[in-house]
């Protein structure tokens, strides 16, 4: 009786042990080595006056079409543009902005798989 539990055990540990080897080298693969897809980054985010305009710098890894906009500081939508395609690579962008923005603010650039944000201020005096 002893003997037939003993066995039992140690093929049910020996099993268990395989199962989370097994487990953690997927983990291991997944985290280390399947290539993460590259997003739009939002490199650099400038105000510039006289006129008022914002002044961004983007990076796109492949053609997309990005959605800009300008957020107010409860993120409500304050001024959109119309949709652009934009090639792989950097690129310079500028925006008009309205004569009355003030205070903190947040451009958002957005795609079809993601949306991405920085805070900015315009400070009219």
């Amino acid at each position: 009786m002893f003997d037939t539990l003993r066995t039992t055990l140690l093929i049910t540990l020996a099993i268990l042990v395989v199962a989370v080897a097994i487990r953690r080298y997927k983990q291991y693969i997944r985290e280390q080595h399947t290539p993460v897809p590259r997003h739009a980054e939002l490199l650099n985010v400038e105000v510039v006056y006289h006129p008022l305009r914002v002044h961004v710098l983007v990076r796109l890894p492949r053609e997309e079409e990005v959605f800009p906009a300008v957020l107010g500081a409860d993120h409500s939508q304050l001024t959109s543009w119309p949709a652009m395609r934009l090639g792989a690579g950097s690129h310079e962008l500028e925006f008009p902005l309205a004569a009355d923005a003030d205070g903190d603010l947040h451009f958002e650039l957005g795609s079809s798989t993601q949306r991405t944000e920085r805070r900015f201020t315009v400070r009219n005096a």
